[in-house]
């Protein structure tokens, strides 16, 4: 959606995303922003083919891409999840992400396992 009421220096209005999962939802800021004549409500993307519609579409588009992979990753995984977990693991935040010195102990556990077998 296009947040009207936070316009910047130039007049572009900032478009933000919500995700809606099981009547929970998470809102996040896309970094996209845009000329607000240009929006169409309704498909959620701007109108016209000028260069600036044509650009922020396919961002929006490789968002939209994004954000159903992650949706699709959590539901292979066959746990119950809303729309922040979703959220969490589009924008890759620290909860959901594994540093490498707990992936590093992850694999010393697996190797101390395998001793003696």
């Amino acid at each position: 959606y296009l947040k009207k009421s936070g316009l910047d220096k130039s007049g572009k209005a900032p478009i933000m995303g919500r995700i809606t999962v099981n009547r929970t939802m998470a809102q996040f800021g896309c970094k996209l922003s845009c000329t607000p004549e240009l929006w169409n409500p309704r498909e959620s993307r701007l109108n016209g083919k000028s260069k600036e519609a044509v650009e922020t579409n396919a961002r929006i588009e490789k968002l939209l891409l994004a954000v159903n992979a992650a949706f699709d990753s959590l539901v292979s995984r066959k746990v119950g999840f809303d729309a922040t977990d979703v959220k969490n693991h589009f924008q890759g935040s620290m909860e959901t992400q594994m540093t490498l010195m707990k992936m590093t102990d992850v694999v010393c556990d697996d190797l101390k396992a395998r001793i003696g077998i």
